[in-house]
């Protein structure tokens, strides 16, 4: 199998026709409220990240070749560029890529019954004509995600977005499968609280939060449009598994054992090298695409016994490990997409996906199964917070 064929390092690829003004949303796409166009086939498309420099531990280096260290990474795989229309009023922004509609936009801070109510508001108002306006879920909301700055991680020309700083978290409709166990730091609400979880804009994090209505803790936008983010998993019976919805090919089985983020990068040319299961081309995955098979309902502290496990689909295989409070957990797994650790820093953090609890330095589930954080791409490296050793699970594009 030949490898993907990647753009030039820092090329961007992006055909986005948002627009800040109305009149220039209109004319650029002779797009009007009522003729929205239409989604494309594939039923998950998913967004590319927009990630176009690559990077070492630390800063920016020109993109490696297959043979150099640091080959692999997410500026080096296009994907699906974004593209938006804003509706002739300016109230609402269609997604040409996802085929969702969105209010243009947000609510201020409310609980998560209160950002649920704001949409069941515009359906009252009639936003658009419609009345089908809902809080997206987690999958939706995340198909927003822009890495092409970072702080904030969306494109703010498309979307008006609260000042960074003012955590700018958005609530999805996603309950998350457990109960909050950790309540270090500045979580509010108490062990054993429901949780739901949300997409901080600002920093880039999916993570499960407290659920205190009575606090106005964090913003809403809401979305319409037919279901998004449902998988169609297949497995093919030679240890790959297929997402029929979103195109992409997995392994089914995980690395088995931890390594930090250059070596994680390593192991997917290795496995290439000895043509794994066939095939010479697999990857990391990026934020979004790893993001795409995260089970919502699943989690190893679930409170429906049949949910209890790592929140992905029972056909892919989790290696068991012991947590840091020495309970029995499931690995996090780098991405390919590299994170700024702090506001204006350089990338030296790299993203990973929560299938196991996402525990504070307690070793207590603080965020949930199923977030998407960032740690620092060596233990011991400037910024790191929890874990800078984590494990593999591989992708192809069959495409």
């Amino acid at each position: 199998m030949a490898a993907s064929s990647f753009p030039a390092c820092g090329e961007s690829s992006v055909t986005s026709t948002n627009a800040s003004n109305p009149t220039d949303a209109a004319s650029s796409t002779d797009a009007a409220d009522d003729a929205s166009p239409a989604a494309p086939a594939v039923p998950y498309a998913l967004v590319e990240t927009r990630q176009s420099e690559c990077y070492d531990t630390t800063v920016e280096i020109a993109c490696p070749s297959t043979d150099e260290a640091f080959f692999g990474q997410d500026a080096q795989y296009a994907g699906r560029q974004p593209s938006y229309t804003q509706s002739a009023d300016g109230l609402t922004v269609h997604d040409n890529v996802t085929g969702l509609t969105w209010q243009r936009a947000y609510a201020e801070r409310k609980g998560w019954t209160g950002a649920k109510d704001v949409c069941a508001d515009l359906n009252s108002a009639g936003l658009g004509g419609d009345s089908d306006w809902r809080l997206p879920t987690i999958k939706e909301l995340y198909s927003l995600w822009d890495a092409s700055e970072g702080w904030p991680y969306l494109d703010t020309n498309a979307f008006p977005h609260p000042t960074v700083d003012s955590h700018g978290i958005f609530w999805s409709s996603n309950k998350y499968a457990g109960l909050l166990e950790s309540t270090e730091g500045s979580m509010p609400g108490t062990a054993g609280a429901e949780m739901a979880f949300g997409v901080n804009f600002d920093t880039g994090h999916i993570k499960a939060y407290a659920i205190v209505d009575a606090a106005p803790t964090h913003f809403a936008r809401c979305v319409r449009g037919n279901s998004y983010g449902v998988n169609d998993l297949h497995d093919n019976g030679d240890g790959t598994i297929t997402d029929r919805a979103t195109g992409l090919m997995w392994a089914q089985a995980d690395s088995a054992s931890g390594m930090d983020w250059e070596h994680a990068l390593a192991y997917a040319q290795t496995q290439n090298a000895s043509t794994y299961l066939g095939y010479d081309d697999w990857r990391l995955p990026n934020t979004k695409e790893f993001q795409s098979i995260v089970d919502y309902t699943r989690s190893p502290g679930a409170t429906d016994a049949a949910k209890v496990g790592p929140a992905i689909d029972p056909m892919f295989a989790c290696t068991p490990m012991t947590n840091e409070a020495g309970d029995a957990d499931f690995p996090w797994y780098w991405t390919n997409t590299s994170a700024i650790g702090e506001k204006d820093g350089p990338r030296d953090a790299a993203w990973y996906v929560a299938f196991g609890r996402a525990v504070g330095s307690d070793g207590k589930d603080l965020q949930g199964a199923g977030a998407v954080r960032f740690d620092a791409k060596v233990a011991g490296q400037p910024g790191g917070q929890s874990r800078s050793v984590n494990f593999v699970r591989l992708v192809r594009d069959p495409k």
